[in-house]
């Protein structure tokens, strides 16, 4: 089960990745909102204004480095999973 210091761990990890993609990293959901653990962890992936784009497919095959692993979706919304805790990444331009 998630808990709010294993999310930010998660976030601060993925932080130091995403900038290289044109994004930046956001907690949201019930592991920042809610006390007591949680099910799975809501991640926002938005772009950097200055950025064209998110590099969606090279921010997942970077993080595969700190063990986060995609396992589906596509747009807006896309699974994943890190240390056997499941993820959802929310894309918003996509």
């Amino acid at each position: 089960m998630w808990t709010q210091d294993k999310a930010i761990e998660l976030c601060i990890a993925l932080e130091a990745i995403a900038p290289q993609f044109g994004a930046h990293i956001g907690l949201t959901g019930g592991c920042l909102y809610k006390q007591g653990e949680r099910k799975d962890c809501d991640i926002l992936v938005y772009r950097i204004r200055q950025a064209p784009a998110v590099d969606a497919a090279g921010f997942f095959e970077a993080i595969k480095q700190i063990g986060v692993e995609k396992k589906s979706g596509f747009g807006w919304c896309r699974k994943a999973e890190w240390q056997g805790l499941s993820i959802d990444f929310f894309f918003p331009e996509d």
